[in-house]
């Protein structure tokens, strides 16, 4: 029985006509409603259902309505009913139910008349299994960034204890006492030096030593991503922002180290697209990802390095001036290997000993292979330093690392005056003189690297050479 059916009487034409109009505007609302609407007795049997919940159910309107809530649970209709319980407690009932798989809640509410009897229960329900299993998704996925953070705080952590920070130059001393001072500050740092020298250490000590250091530190190296990509990588993307991008979109490294650090490696290489977002960011502390229009507001600390000319490339138009002087607040220059050699021997002496410990063994070098590798320039840093102590360490056939055990690249580079000077007695001829350095060098060079064959490489002339001149002199 529809509202309209229901209220018709013996009023009068207008009276009708007014009951009408309500009744159909009744209807209407009742049937345009998104919601599942049922309306129930006082005794809990169906008289109305509006479309919604015929597909909520799968079921006609025709099937459902005259039958009490009781039958339609026993029949499994339903497994239990919201307008059953607030009928029998005459109060507003919410009740999650469980339909073929699916998730329904519906709110139970009575109705009463004048004298506060039960005349009717309206019961709006919800098929919330999407929305369930949206919640469950984001959860996981939150579970699943808060273990990522966890565990990259982890490694962060070893990472930083593995490696020992070694100072004996006043230049480096000087780089990292400033690392330590701004650490405590919220600039922007430009971390400036060759390749190789330890850019990313400094990186770590100021997160280290920063109020953020319970946060992640997000590195990301903008030369190692392509141009193409670099603006989704560092921003993030919405659903749909460009052909491969994954089905709900992707956060950013920036959204990553939220109330954390982000360290951008290889600022120069940042296309000059990117450089504009990138300088938007640190102006205003928002981000808008790709494809989207909503923007984010984060809470970052930007660290930056590069081995570059920032002011060249500002001037060739490759660089933005403007991302210049908001990047370079703070600059801290990190000296090259060859201009704090009073740190060499103990790197050296670091990095074989922390391979031997990871290989499970004892090595340890001659002096004339320390001294070797102490005259070593090492044009690719503490990064070429660490390399070849590894490969020393590895490679090496017996407890002592010794020169014959060195690259040809390290005896060969290494300077010359290590070797014994040519003076000239007065009381000597020419030849003399000569003869007299030769064996003088041939001494120095046998005691030092104990194998013709390098001898040979050092000095410059072959095997065979240094074989005769050995018996000439009678060297043993």
């Amino acid at each position: 029985m529809s509202l309209e059916e229901e209220n018709a009487g013996g009023e009068g034409p207008f009276e009708m006509r007014q009951y009408q109009e309500l009744a159909w505007e009744l209807d209407a609302i009742i049937d345009s409603s998104s919601d599942g609407l049922f309306v129930c007795d006082a005794e809990a049997n169906v008289i109305r259902m509006n479309p919604a919940s015929e597909k909520i159910h799968n079921a006609k309107a025709s099937e459902i309505v005259g039958r009490n809530m009781r039958d339609l649970i026993a029949e499994g209709f339903i497994d239990r009913s919201a307008a059953l319980e607030a009928s029998i407690r005459k109060a507003k009932v919410s009740q999650l139910q469980n339909k073929a798989g699916r998730k329904l809640i519906s709110i139970a509410t009575p109705v009463f008349d004048e004298d506060g009897e039960l005349i009717r229960v309206v019961v709006s329900e919800r098929d919330v299994t999407e929305i369930d299993k949206l919640q469950r998704e984001l959860e996981e996925q939150e579970a699943i960034k808060d273990q990522f953070r966890h565990q990259m705080l982890e490694m962060q952590q070893t990472e930083l204890e593995a490696r020992r920070i070694i100072a004996r130059s006043p230049s480096m001393i000087r780089a990292l006492q400033q690392a330590i001072k701004v650490s405590k500050a919220e600039s922007s740092v430009l971390i400036l030096g060759e390749s190789g020298v330890g850019k990313g250490l400094i990186a770590d000590l100021i997160h280290k030593n920063s109020s953020r250091a319970e946060s992640p530190l997000i590195k990301i190296n903008c030369g190692a991503i392509p141009e193409s990509l670099i603006e989704a990588e560092l921003f993030g993307y919405e659903k749909g922002a460009f052909t491969g991008a994954q089905t709900g979109g992707k956060p950013g490294y920036f959204e990553m180290a939220h109330e954390g650090t982000l360290f951008l490696d290889e600022i120069a290489e940042l296309p000059l697209s990117s450089q504009v977002k990138l300088l938007r960011f640190l102006e205003d502390g928002r981000i808008t990802r790709l494809g989207g229009t909503q923007g984010r507001t984060l809470d970052v600390r930007v660290l930056a390095a590069t081995h570059r000319n920032l002011d060249e490339m500002v001037e060739q138009g490759l660089f933005r001036l403007d991302l210049y002087y908001r990047l370079n607040v703070i600059p801290i220059h990190v000296p090259s290997v060859r201009d704090r050699k009073d740190c060499v021997v103990p790197l050296i002496r670091h990095y074989i000993n922390h391979f031997a410990d990871v290989n499970d063994c004892q090595k340890r070098l001659s002096r004339g292979a320390l001294d070797a590798l102490a005259a070593y320039p090492y044009p690719g840093n503490v990064r070429e330093l660490m390399n070849i102590c590894e490969r020393l360490v590895v490679m090496s056939e017996t407890e002592v690392i010794d020169l014959q055990d060195l690259p040809a690249k390290v005896i060969t580079q290494a300077e010359p005056a290590e070797l014994p000077s040519a003076d000239w007695p007065e009381q000597m001829n020419l030849q003399q003189a000569l003869d007299s350095v030769e064996r003088g060098l041939l001494l120095k060079a046998k005691e030092k690297f104990r194998n013709q064959v390098r001898m040979a490489e050092v000095l410059g002339v072959n095997q065979s050479t240094i074989a005769r001149k050995l018996k000439k002199f009678g060297i043993e």
